[in-house]
């Protein structure tokens, strides 16, 4: 006699809503690595050297935003880093800690953050002055 787990589920004989669930899940992890940039995968396969603790993968989703908007304010995040070092490191404490991060990533997409961002990002007075520097 075989056990209640061999049992298809009545709501779903075929297993259809199981493998969708597992094809979501797999489309996701795709998106996710595809938004990974260079910058990004160097930042988190660099070595591991005395200083800051390696940043989560939370972390990195969360300061992609920061990479995003200046990108589409035409600032290069790369170049600043090297010049600025002092200053990426506020751009993306200030990411970490936002709380709009639901707005910028709808602005983001919308392609509007370029003209949005000062409505409601905390790095908004940083982002000016490295524009206008």
């Amino acid at each position: 006699m075989s056990s209640s787990r061999e049992k298809p589920d009545p709501f779903d004989p075929f297993g259809i809503v199981a493998s969708m669930e597992a094809w979501c899940c797999l489309l996701e992890a795709a998106r996710e690595i595809r938004n990974v940039d260079q910058e990004m995968m160097m930042t988190m396969l660099k070595p591991k050297a005395p200083g800051p603790a390696p940043v989560s993968v939370e972390a990195t989703a969360k300061l992609r935003s920061i990479v995003e908007l200046m990108r589409s304010l035409n600032l290069d995040p790369e170049a600043i880093r090297q010049r600025e070092p002092a200053a990426m490191r506020a751009l993306e404490a200030a990411c970490l800690d936002c709380r709009e991060r639901s707005r910028c990533a709808r602005a983001l997409r919308a392609g509007t953050a370029a003209a949005t961002y000062r409505e409601f990002c905390p790095n908004g007075a940083r982002l000016d002055q490295l524009k206008y520097a």
